[in-house]
């Protein structure tokens, strides 16, 4: 791999491990930016950051549950997958990725830290044996050689028809759900907005007819008022489809903790058909 620049995005309670993984790469002489590192003494965060993320060619994302309830990593990746950057996703912490980020192949930390450090020396253009420094450096998110030989062994015994964590992950994230509801809630407070916009603008014409000197004046106050409210008709439908869906989120919400809790009986269908479900409610 070339000296392009690579950005860095993780949530600020994994920063321990995230700048001693950085630190490594750098002195295998990968050119990574991170804050901690990159940003100097009197430099505002908000345009470094801005400014590190516009020139880098790659962007490593660390998931963990912090990392997906981080807006800061949100806002990130969204810029990331927005300007077509490479991604390069790690997981570091078992958790429910948002939908768009389980688009992208990620290395895992987690079940297999031999197989996901190799797919990270692979893309990087390094050398396997240069891993090791990075082994050591993966206690801090309490993964080691033991617990990978735990891991495995209890997957090992595992019956067959038990389903894997990552299954439960193709189910539509709480998060998701937060999210969607927050959309509707933002729909609901632009078309009450529409609504006073359309009462004030009747009042306004009611105001200026009445001004009028016309044989017809009180019906024309009343025809033109009611013309201009048939606006609102439209949002007002929107406010309630949007509240019918906020309740049945909070539907969604209690039935996908009962999925997870039977998490083992899944098939694919009952997921596409809970995932189905979830894009028939966020949709107006």
């Amino acid at each position: 791999m070339d000296a392009e620049s690579i950005f860095v995005s993780y949530s600020s309670k994994d920063k321990s491990f995230a700048l001693e993984f950085v630190k490594e790469l750098q002195r295998l002489g990968i050119n990574v930016w991170i804050d901690q590192l990159g940003i100097q003494l009197g430099d505002n965060w908000d345009n470094a950051i801005e400014e590190a993320l516009e020139k880098s060619n790659t962007f490593l994302l660390f998931i963990s549950p912090t990392a997906v309830a981080s807006q800061n990593v949100q806002d990130e990746v969204h810029i990331a997958i927005e300007r077509k950057k490479r991604l390069i996703p790690i997981l570091i912490q078992q958790c429910d990725m948002p939908m768009r980020w389980q688009r992208f192949q990620y290395a895992d930390l987690t079940k297999d830290p031999n197989k996901g450090l190799q797919s990270i020396m692979e893309f990087l253009g390094l050398e396997e044996t240069a891993n090791q420094k990075l082994k050591e450096i993966l206690s801090l998110i309490g993964v080691s050689e033991e617990s990978e030989k735990e891991t495995a062994n209890a997957i090992e015994a595992k019956p067959s028809n038990h389903l894997e964590q990552p299954e439960a992950d193709l189910l539509i994230s709480e998060t998701e759900i937060n999210c969607a509801t927050v959309i509707h809630k933002r729909g609901i407070k632009k078309n009450m907005q529409l609504i006073i916009f359309v009462a004030v603008l009747s009042t306004i014409l009611a105001l200026l007819l009445s001004f009028l000197d016309l044989e017809m004046q009180k019906w024309s106050i009343i025809i033109g008022c009611l013309s201009i409210n048939l606006l609102s008709i439209r949002p007002f439908g929107g406010i309630k489809k949007r509240e019918r869906k906020i309740d049945l989120m909070g539907l969604l919400k209690l039935k996908r903790d009962r999925l997870i809790r039977v998490v083992n009986r899944l098939d694919d269908d009952e997921i596409n058909l809970f995932n189905e479900e979830f894009t028939n409610y966020i949709t107006i």
